[in-house]
C-alpha cells in the first residue's frame, strides 16, 4: 500500500509540474529533466547510456492519451513516456526497452510502442547517499527508482551489478561468485532493465531546466546572436521575445515537437514558408516537426541527411533554410536558465511529508515501504 500511495504522490508531483493538452492536443509549458546518477553526476541519455548532461539528455516525462477500447476493455486511464528534448526524428524519440545481447537495455526507440515506450513509472526511493546524515531526507525525496510493465521492472546501472566491488559483496553474502563474468555489452556506463525485486534499481535523481518556467534561448556559436523567429539578433537574458517553448504534439502515438514564442500572449509558433521562415498559428501543419541534432535546427528530417536545415543570411542575418545534406546550417545552442536546482525537490518533498504522515497514523509511525 505504501508503495502504491508513494508512487501516485510522485507521479502527481510530475503533472502538477507539467501543463495539459490545449484543445487541439498541444501539451506546452511540459518541464524538461536530467536524469541524474548521483554518484558520478552524470545523466542517463538519447542512447540509454549515461553520459554528459547537455541538450541531449533532456526528457519530458509526458501523459499520453489513452483509446476507447484501452479505457474499456483494459481499464488503462493514462500512460507515461519520457520523450527525448527535440529529437528530430519522431521514431527514435521516446526512452525505449530493447533486446541486445540477449538481456533488455534502453535506447531511443518508437513513441507507438505501448509495451516499450509507454509504461514508465517513477517510483520514489528510500536510497541515501553515503555522505549524507539519516536525518537529511533531501535525497530520500528527490531521488526515484524508474520503472516499467507495471513496476516490475527497474532501471538497473551496469556497472552497480558487475563491478568488481559488487560482485566481492554479493559472493561474501552468498548470493554469488567473485568471478561471475558480465554479461556481453555491460559496461561502466550502460544500463539494464531487470526484475525490481532480484536486482533492486538504481536511485536517481530529476533535475528540472526551468525550460517550463523560463524558456530557453537559441543562440549562435558566436555567443553573440540569438534567434527570434525571424532573424538573429544580439541575446540579451532580459529580451522576452528572444524565449522559446516547446510544444508537444502526439500524432498516431508519435510526438511532433513546435517551437512557440514563449511570452507571446497570442498563440505563435516558428512555421516554414518555403526556404524562409516566419511566426504563425500553431495548429498549422508546418508548425510541426522541429527538432535539434549536433547543434542543427531543422524540420522533417534528422537534421544530418535529411530535412531542412536553419542558416544565417550574410545579408541581413535573416534565417534561411536549406536541405541538411548541403551540410550548410547555423550551429545553435540551446541556452537555459538552469542553475542545477531541482524544481521537483520541493513538490516531492511535499508529497512525500504527507504520505508518510499518512501511512504513520496507520502504522503506529513506523515506514513499511521499501524498494
Amino acid at each position: 500500500m505504501a508503495r502504491t500511495l508513494l508512487a501516485t504522490a510522485l507521479a502527481a508531483a510530475l503533472l502538477a509540474l507539467a501543463s495539459t493538452a490545449a484543445a487541439d492536443g498541444m501539451i506546452k509549458n511540459a518541464e524538461a529533466y536530467w536524469v541524474i546518477d548521483p554518484t558520478d553526476q552524470t545523466c542517463l541519455t538519447e542512447l540509454g547510456t549515461f553520459g554528459a548532461c547537455d541538450d541531449d539528455a533532456l526528457f519530458m516525462y509526458l501523459s499520453r492519451p489513452v483509446g476507447f477500447w484501452d479505457k474499456v476493455l483494459k481499464g488503462a486511464k493514462s500512460r507515461r513516456s519520457l520523450a527525448m528534448v527535440l529529437e528530430p526524428v519522431p521514431r527514435r524519440a521516446c526512452l525505449s526497452t530493447k533486446r541486445r545481447h540477449g538481456r533488455t537495455v534502453l535506447g531511443g526507440g518508437d513513441c507507438a510502442s505501448v509495451s516499450r515506450a509507454q509504461q514508465w513509472e517513477m517510483l520514489q526511493s528510500n536510497a541515501r547517499r553515503s555522505a549524507r546524515s539519516a536525518a537529511a531526507n533531501d535525497d530520500v525525496v528527490a531521488s526515484v527508482a524508474l520503472t516499467t510493465n507495471k513496476q516490475r521492472d527497474c532501471v538497473v546501472r551496469d556497472s552497480s551489478i558487475w563491478s568488481r566491488q559488487a560482485r566481492m559483496s554479493r559472493a561474501l553474502q552468498g548470493g554469488g561468485n567473485s568471478r561471475e563474468n558480465a554479461p556481453k555489452g555491460a559496461l561502466a556506463n550502460t544500463v539494464s532493465v531487470l526484475k525490481c525485486e532480484q536486482r533492486g534499481h538504481t536511485p536517481l535523481e530529476l533535475t528540472a531546466s526551468n525550460v517550463a518556467t523560463s524558456g530557453f534561448l537559441f543562440q549562435a556559436a558566436d555567443g553573440a546572436a540569438c534567434y527570434d523567429g525571424v532573424r538573429f539578433r544580439p541575446c540579451s537574458d532580459e529580451d522576452r521575445a528572444l524565449r522559446w517553448g516547446i510544444g508537444v504534439k502526439f500524432v498516431r502515438g508519435r510526438p511532433q515537437t513546435a517551437l512557440y514564442k514563449f511570452h507571446n500572449a497570442t498563440d505563435s509558433c516558428l512555421i516554414e514558408k518555403g526556404d524562409a521562415l516566419g511566426l504563425g498559428p500553431c495548429d498549422q501543419k508546418a508548425a510541426l516537426g522541429w527538432g535539434v541534432a549536433r547543434g542543427r535546427l531543422c524540420r522533417n528530417g534528422d537534421c544530418v541527411t535529411s530535412g531542412k536545415c536553419l542558416a544565417r543570411s550574410a545579408f541581413d542575418a535573416a534565417a534561411k533554410l536549406f536541405p541538411c545534406k548541403q551540410n550548410v546550417y547555423e550551429h545553435l545552442t540551446l541556452t537555459l536558465d538552469s542553475d542545477g536546482s531541482d524544481a521537483l525537490a520541493q513538490a516531492l518533498k511535499e508529497a512525500a511529508t504527507r504520505e508518510q504522515e499518512a501511512e504513520g497514523a496507520k502504522t503506529g509511525g513506523r515506514s513499511s515501504y521499501k524498494m
